[in-house]
């Protein structure tokens, strides 16, 4: 089959964009001597977290559990969950997930942790765990210093828990408009690591991993001193936002949302069939002025603005011959929504689909 024959909307991944994008930034890590786990919050997949992993990667990162769960069942670990496990129901799968799975799960919280330690004893088990810290970025994690080093002192009492890793998410990256500004958050994002490995270290942790790292500072990956990893995601397919982030350029970006035409209500618009429930509205515009995604071979079209099911287009006069049931392809703002928001992708070298992936880690968000 070929990809225009696909019924609308769908995703299409270019595999050869695809495999390109997990070399690359594999390289970029065994350059820099540090080891890559990606973040599978992009890709949902796990066949395309085995591709990672043969590539070189020394596991994965999910955000939720359920993520996890869909990972493991496809086989896929070492697992990293970075987010807080909270609640008996999560902590009950958690201890299952862990019977068949290696995983580590990141806190930030006396309270995250007791409960971990608690599930772990009455299973038996230790629990591998890393803090979350802070650095700079406002979102979860405690606080670098003496906030660290008390919940450091708090964590040593529990018995269900082995403290072996810190990680750190500067999400401050997204918002530097030079690469300058996006070296300085790695270093000091790295710098912010290190120094809490050292404190908890010399609380007596024996402290084996120092995460950082995001899609937008990857190729800076040889300024995290001190760094043992990084944690990109969206490097895989690649979207708008990474492209304002000069991460990589649009011809890079492997997944795109095929759509179909289904009005020409007047000469300078025409609407497809795809609005918030696939492309989202996370996200900023365009960083090269294609509002809210970049038609493929049609760099003049504007993506104007979504309804739930309607997406609508401003055409330039030169694009004015688009018609009815015309299919077209486009690069969406954020990819990591829209693979949440559909249950396969397909995969297409050239114009040729070779193979339909479920994304197993769909709606797994909790």
């Amino acid at each position: 089959m070929q990809k225009y024959e696909l019924d609308t909307p769908c995703i299409v991944v270019d595999q050869d964009k695809l495999k390109a994008n997990i070399a690359r930034v594999q390289r970029l890590a065994d350059e820099a001597g540090i080891a890559l786990r990606p973040h599978a919050k992009t890709h949902k997949t796990p066949q395309i977290a085995r591709m990672q992993l043969k590539a070189g990667a020394v596991g994965i990162t999910v955000a939720k559990l359920g993520e996890a769960e869909a990972m493991a069942d496809g086989g896929i670990g070492p697992i990293l969950i970075a987010y807080p496990i909270v609640g008996k129901t999560k902590l009950e799968r958690l201890m299952r997930l862990a019977a068949r799975a290696e995983v580590t799960v990141a806190v930030d919280s006396l309270e995250a942790a007791a409960g971990i330690s608690d599930a772990a004893v009455n299973a038996g088990i230790v629990m591998p765990v890393w803090i979350e810290v802070d650095p700079g970025y406002g979102r979860a994690g405690v606080q670098p210093g003496e906030a660290l080093l008390r919940l450091g002192r708090e964590l040593r009492t529990l018995a269900g828990i082995r403290v072996t890793g810190v990680l750190v998410f500067a999400g401050q990256s997204y918002d530097e408009d030079s690469d300058e500004g996006r070296i300085l958050v790695a270093e000091r994002e790295a710098a912010t690591a290190l120094a809490s490995a050292e404190a908890l270290r010399g609380l007596g942790f024996p402290i084996e991993s120092v995460s950082a790292g995001s899609t937008p500072v990857s190729r800076f990956a040889s300024a995290m001193k001190g760094a043992t990893e990084m944690r990109p995601g969206t490097y895989v397919f690649g979207d708008l936002t990474q492209v304002k982030a000069k991460a990589m350029n649009v011809g890079e970006c492997a997944l795109t949302v095929l759509v179909t035409v289904v009005s020409r209500p007047a000469p300078d618009r025409a609407v497809i069939d795809a609005g918030t429930k696939v492309f989202t509205s996370d996200g900023e515009d365009s960083p090269i002025g294609t509002g809210r995604g970049y038609v493929i071979g049609h760099p003049g079209i504007e993506v104007a603005w979504f309804n739930e099911e309607h997406g609508v287009l401003r055409l330039p006069p030169e694009e004015r011959e688009l018609k009815i049931g015309d299919k077209l392809e486009i690069v969406p703002v954020h990819c990591c929504a829209v693979v949440n928001m559909l249950d396969v992708m397909h995969m297409v070298q050239g114009d040729e689909v070779k193979d339909v992936l479920p994304i197993a880690g769909r709606g797994r968000v909790k």
